[in-house]
C-alpha cells in the first residue's frame, strides 16, 4: 500500500512536470513518448486515464492532475495535446514484419573483417567476396556396454565426429527448409568452428537466404556481445523493436506494435540468428548454460527457430547445456578451387579491380615449398589477411601463421605512420 502511494506521488509529479514543459514550450519527443505511456483510453470519449487519474478533457472543463488544476488557456493547450496523443495511441499501425526485418538485416551486410582493412579504403560487401562453405554434421560416438581393455577405453569414450558432409545449398534445403535434422527438426541449429573460420559470414548468408526463401519469415539478427547482460527477450523489446518503431516513424513501440510482434511467434515465423555465443556474458556458469536457461524459460524464445554460432573450444569444452541443438562444423576452404576463387573475388572487387595482383598471389601460393602457407590460407580470416598483406605490397609469402600476423601488424603500423607524417615538400 505504501509503495502504491509513493508510486502515485511520483507519477503525479512526473505528469505535472511534463504538462508544465508543454505549457512553456520546452517539451520534447521524450516527454510526448512518456505521456503516451501514461494514457489509456476510457469508455467515455471525454475521459482519459492518465496514470492513476481519470482526466476529463471535455471542452470548457478544468483539467485536474493530482493536486494541480489547469484552467482556461492552459487547460485548452493540455487538452489538445492529450487528444492528439490519445488518437495516436488508438490508431492501428500495420507493419509488414517480413519487410521490416529485411530492412534491419541489410545493416548487417558489412564483412566483419572490415575494421582490419577500412583504413586503406577497402570495405568489401559480403556478397562481393563470399565463397560458400561446406558443413559437417557432428555426433557423439555411441558408448559400448561390453568390457573393453584399458588400451581401448580412451579411444572408445572420446567424442568423435561421425560426419555427414553438406554442400552449402544442400544444407539450406535439407536442414533449414525441409527441417531434416536428427534432434530438433531444423528448429535448433548451431554453427560451430575455429576462430576466423567464417561462422559470422555464414550466419549472415543464412539470414539472407531465410529472409528471401521462407515465406513471411521474420529474421532477427543479434550479436550476442551486444546484450551486455540483458536477457534476450528484453533485448528484442527494448532494442530491436524500438529500432523498428523508429524506422516506421514512431517514437517508441506502442502496445499495439508489441502485441503484433508477439503474435508472430506462435505462427512459427520468427527466426533468431544469434552470433557469437562465446562472446555472451554469463552471470552464472558459462554462456552455453545461460543460453539454455533463457531458451527454456523464455516463452517467445521457445516458439522461435534459432540458428546460432559458437567457437569450437567453448562448444566442446566440457559440459554443453545445448544438447538438443543439431550442430554443424564449418569446413575449411578447399585448395586450390575455393582459395583461388576467394582471392579472385577479393582483388576483383577492389575499386581498381586488381585482378593481376590476385593472380600473382595465386601463382606464389602454387610454388613448391609453400604447402604450409597454403594450408593456413584455407581459413577465411587468415586468407583475408594474406590478401590484404599482398595488396599492400609485401611481395612475399610468410612461412607460418605467426609470420602472417607479423606482416599484417608491420604493414598496418607503417601505413599508420605514413598517414600521420606530413607530406614532403
Amino acid at each position: 500500500m505504501l509503495w502504491e502511494c509513493v508510486q502515485g506521488m511520483a507519477d503525479s509529479w512526473e505528469l505535472q512536470t511534463i504538462c508544465d514543459r508543454i505549457l512553456n514550450g520546452t517539451a520534447n519527443e521524450n516527454d510526448i513518448a512518456q505521456l503516451r505511456q501514461f494514457i489509456t483510453a476510457n469508455s467515455d470519449k471525454n475521459v482519459v486515464q492518465l496514470g492513476k487519474y481519470n482526466v476529463n478533457i471535455a471542452d470548457g472543463k478544468d483539467i485536474h492532475i493530482g493536486d494541480k488544476i489547469y484552467q482556461g488557456t492552459e487547460a485548452e493547450t493540455i487538452r489538445a495535446i492529450l487528444r492528439e496523443v490519445l488518437s495516436q495511441n488508438t490508431q492501428h499501425i500495420e507493419i509488414d514484419w517480413h519487410d521490416i526485418s529485411q530492412t534491419m538485416l541489410s545493416e548487417q551486410q558489412r564483412l566483419t573483417t572490415n575494421p582490419l582493412t577500412s583504413g586503406e579504403g577497402i570495405s568489401h560487401r559480403t556478397t562481393q567476396v563470399y565463397v560458400p562453405l561446406g558443413l559437417v554434421e557432428r555426433k557423439k560416438q555411441t558408448r559400448r556396454k561390453e568390457d573393453v581393455s584399458p588400451e581401448q577405453g580412451s579411444e572408445l569414450y572420446r567424442e568423435a565426429e561421425i560426419t555427414q558432409t553438406f554442400e552449402y545449398q544442400q544444407f539450406l534445403q535439407q536442414v533449414l527448409k525441409n527441417r531434416q535434422s536428427p534432434k530438433s527438426q531444423g528448429k535448433r541449429i548451431a554453427i560451430i568452428g575455429e576462430p576466423g573460420a567464417g561462422k559470422t559470414t555464414l550466419l549472415q548468408q543464412i539470414a539472407d537466404w531465410v529472409s528471401g526463401e521462407i515465406p513471411d519469415a521474420v529474421v532477427i539478427w543479434i550479436s550476442l556481445a551486444d546484450l551486455q547482460g540483458r536477457e534476450l527477450e528484453a533485448y528484442l523489446f527494448e532494442v530491436w523493436l524500438q529500432a523498428v518503431a523508429r524506422k516506421i516513424g514512431q517514437a517508441e513501440a506502442s502496445t499495439q506494435i508489441q502485441d503484433d510482434f508477439v503474435a508472430q511467434f506462435p505462427l512459427g515465423l520468427v527466426w533468431l540468428l544469434l552470433d557469437g555465443v562465446d562472446e555472451m556474458q554469463a552471470t552464472v556458469g558459462n554462456a552455453l548454460g545461460e543460453c539454455d536457461r533463457q531458451f527454456r524459460t523464455g516463452t517467445l524464445l521457445q516458439q522461435a527457430r534459432i540458428v546460432l554460432s559458437c567457437r569450437l573450444n567453448l562448444w566442446d569444452g566440457g559440459s554443453n547445456a545445448l544438447d538438443l541443438f543439431d550442430n554443424y562444423r564449418t569446413l575449411e576452404f578447399s585448395y586450390p578451387q575455393q582459395v583461388e576463387q576467394f582471392i579472385g573475388n577479393w582483388f576483383g572487387s577492389l575499386p581498381s579491380a586488381e585482378t593481376q595482383t590476385g593472380r600473382r598471389l595465386c601463382a606464389a601460393l602454387a610454388e613448391s615449398g609453400k604447402e604450409r602457407i597454403r594450408d593456413l590460407a584455407k581459413n577465411p580470416l587468415r586468407l583475408t589477411l594474406l590478401c590484404f598483406n599482398w595488396y599492400l605490397g609485401q611481395g612475399k609469402l610468410p612461412e607460418t601463421k605467426a609470420g602472417l600476423y607479423e606482416q599484417f601488424v608491420a604493414e598496418s603500423q607503417t601505413n599508420a605512420l605514413q598517414t600521420l607524417s606530413p607530406a614532403p615538400r
